[in-house]
């Protein structure tokens, strides 16, 4: 099946998972609603998902010659 068009989502983990959630219902069904007070829009949609992360906050995790300045809350956080 041919995509439509990439989607690229740049730091995966500083999106909310709420977010992440509401993007799950397109990409299963192909098509995306959008609901005002007046009208209701379907539209079909057919996209590749890219996400992209670093291996920490920081970008420098288990670098020997880079200080940890990342706090263990803020590593769990962005782990999860």
């Amino acid at each position: 099946m041919a995509h439509n068009g990439v989607l690229f989502l740049d730091e995966l983990p500083e999106f909310k998972q709420t977010v992440l959630e509401v993007m799950r219902q397109p990409l299963e069904d192909r098509e995306v609603t959008i609901s005002r007070a007046r009208f209701t829009v379907t539209y079909p949609s057919s996209f590749m998902l890219v996400a992209s992360m670093n291996p920490s906050p920081s970008g420098y995790l288990n670098d020997p010659d880079t200080p940890v300045t990342t706090s263990p809350f803020e590593m769990k956080r962005y782990f999860r």
